[in-house]
């Protein structure tokens, strides 16, 4: 197995290697367009098809102070299709505000020249993010983060497309709505919504997600797609589309100043570290709008319209079947339809039978796959003379070629045989006959009623009557019961992540719980704190239904806020995680007292989630 894996990347490393430089794709994005004084911006430099390019010499750009940060690679096999790409990236940070062009930049790949598109950023004047707060304050304020309506705009925004402008009525038109986000935190994110009389649309499919480079800024993409087709003719204005999220908003606290302000210990603590730990998150309602979308709907040309059309639009192809072909008269003939192709399948009707005759038909029974319509229709030949089942026409309007087709189905030959004669039977009755009454002698004809019931004898008991029949029932019912519960259960641990992970999480809490115990004993403090913030981090994630990287103080305090957690709980989990990230600098100066007192912490705080109905 190892083997053949070993060959199998190595495979594929040969075939990334021998990509030519007409494959290779040069593309250069930032992670934004716009930019304070104080800020830095990220500038990557990808190549797509290989991963043999050094990191290019960038000159000096105007506005800006440079700096290297090292290379990303990938490679990817899907299909056995192979690709790899290698992606060097800057660190670029504003010296002045002004309007620059970066780019563009050029790089030498197996001999060839390739040249990337220049990229245009703003540099504004602001605040720098890292900049000191001032002595004079003394109390904790909030600090949210202010982002301008035009920089909003620029990060995030919808923008709507329709795979034609110009379509006939009833005509299937691709809808696509893409939300483009750049560095934002966004969540609740709802379907979009377009209120329109003129189309109809379909419900929007589940939703892809991917990063496209729009304008030499790298977005995060959600794309929701999604059919539609007019049930009018004319001019008309598709639009907006609107989409609810909710915008994720970090803000920080301010804290007081202390005298190692302007030393390595004052930079350190006043850095992010804790700030970002023991910050809040705020979530606000946002309302995107696309732009509207002119749409021109044509009508269904009367010149070259066939006899029977029945409005189907499309690109189609016609499949008949019939079974069997050889009946007796009255017998059922059923014949298969189908209809392949691309178009509104709504708006295709049975295929027409030419002619009637000799036949009784029923109506079709109807079935719809993906591009595909079946229709499956009894006929019945109520003649032996019937020799064949008649010419099937399906007709419709190419919207490719903007013309009318009809597809036709040759004259299927069936032989149809007399049907068999009902035999007439007659049933002749039997002459009555008449009994000379025999004179009954006394006593033989009649049975006197007996006086006295006499002596009862046990004749047997059935199986119910007995006790361990109905204890065997019983007994069974509750095995049936519990093999309901259990497969109750099973199925719902598979399917429901989160109540799976809700039953797991006292269970992996109780083996973390012996291991910092042993720790403890052991003398061990920092693998001690180490296990310990996993446990408390992995049991909050499970109990929560939440990504174990993304437990913090701030989000539990917000869990705290929302299901009620006691103040005094979501006190000692602050001190906790408080308890175990200080102890990644100063691990020594916490003594055995302090450790046993933050792993009694964990116990209690365990102990009261796991009582409360949270």
């Amino acid at each position: 197995m190892k083997r053949l894996l070993s060959f199998t990347l190595l495979f594929a490393l040969c075939l990334v290697s021998a990509v030519s430089a007409s494959d290779i794709q040069f593309e250069v994005t930032v992670d934004r367009n716009k930019i304070a004084l104080g800020e830095a911006l990220q500038l990557s430099l990808a190549f797509h098809g290989t991963q043999s390019v050094s990191a290019p010499s960038i000159d000096k750009i105007e506005g800006f102070d440079s700096r290297y940060l090292g290379p990303s690679t990938m490679v990817s096999i899907v299909n056995g299709v192979v690709t790899s790409s290698i992606t060097h990236i800057y660190t670029l940070i504003p010296l002045k505000t002004g309007t620059f062009t970066i780019g563009p930049f050029s790089a030498e790949v197996q001999g060839k020249t390739l040249t990337s598109k220049p990229i245009t950023i703003g540099v504004v004047s602001g605040p720098s993010a890292g900049q000191p707060y001032s002595r004079q304050q003394t109390q904790e304020e909030p600090s949210a983060t202010k982002i301008s309506q035009d920089e909003l705009k620029e990060r995030i925004f919808l923008i709507l497309s329709a795979g034609k402008r110009k379509a006939y009525l009833n005509e299937i038109i691709p809808l696509t709505i893409k939300l483009y986000v750049n560095r934002l935190g966004v969540r609740d994110i709802q379907f979009p919504v377009i209120e329109t009389n003129d189309f109809s649309i379909e419900k929007f499919v589940q939703p892809k997600q991917y990063r496209e480079e729009f304008s030499g800024v790298l977005y995060d993409v959600i794309e929701f797609t999604t059919d539609m087709f007019a049930i009018k003719p004319g001019e008309f204005t598709l639009g907006p589309a609107k989409l609810n999220c909710n915008l994720v908003v970090h803000r920080q606290t301010q804290r007081r100043r202390t005298p190692f302000d302007d030393d390595f210990f004052g930079g350190f603590f006043n850095d992010d570290i804790f700030n970002d730990f023991f910050g809040r998150y705020e979530a606000y309602p946002l309302e995107l709008k696309s732009t509207e979308l002119p749409i021109t709907v044509l009508p269904l040309p009367q010149e070259g319209k066939p006899q029977g059309f029945d409005g189907a639009l499309g690109n189609f192809q016609l499949n008949v079947e019939a079974t069997p072909l050889e009946v007796k008269a009255g017998d059922p003939i059923t014949l298969k339809m189908t209809i392949k192709g691309e178009g509104n399948f709504d708006s295709v009707k049975t295929p027409k039978l030419q002619s009637k005759d000799g036949f009784k038909v029923y109506d079709p029974q109807v079935k719809q796959n993906e591009n595909t319509k079946i229709f499956e229709q009894v006929l019945i030949p109520e003649l032996e003379k019937v020799t064949y089942i008649p010419q099937i026409n399906f007709s419709f309007f190419n919207t490719r070629t903007g013309q009318y087709e009809v597809l036709t189905h040759n004259p299927i030959p069936i032989t149809v045989s007399k049907a068999d004669e009902a035999q007439t039977k007659l049933i002749e009755l039997p002459q009555a006959q008449v009994k000379i009454a025999q004179k009954e002698e006394l006593g033989r004809d009649i049975i006197y009623l007996k006086s006295s019931p006499g002596q009862f004898r046990k004749i047997g008991r059935y199986l119910y009557q007995s006790l361990g029949f109905w204890c065997l029932q019983i007994l069974s019912f509750f095995i049936f019961l519990g093999i309901l519960i259990f497969n109750f259960r099973q199925q719902r641990l598979i399917t429901d992540q989160r109540y799976a992970r809700r039953l797991q999480a006292p269970t992996k809490a109780k083996k973390g719980i012996k291991e910092i115990d042993r720790l403890l004993r052991e003398g061990k403090t920092e693998a001690f704190f180490d296990t310990l913030f996993k446990t408390t981090r992995e049991y909050l994630a499970d109990r929560f239904h939440l990504p174990a990287g993304g437990i913090t103080a701030i989000t539990i305090e917000e869990l705290a806020k929302e299901k009620g957690i006691a103040q005094e709980t979501l006190d000692k989990i602050k001190r906790i995680f408080a308890d175990c990230d200080m102890a990644r600098y100063a691990p020594s100066q916490f003594g055995q007292k302090q450790l046993e007192d933050i792993f009694q912490a964990l116990k209690e705080v365990i102990d009261y989630l796991e009582k409360q109905k949270i």
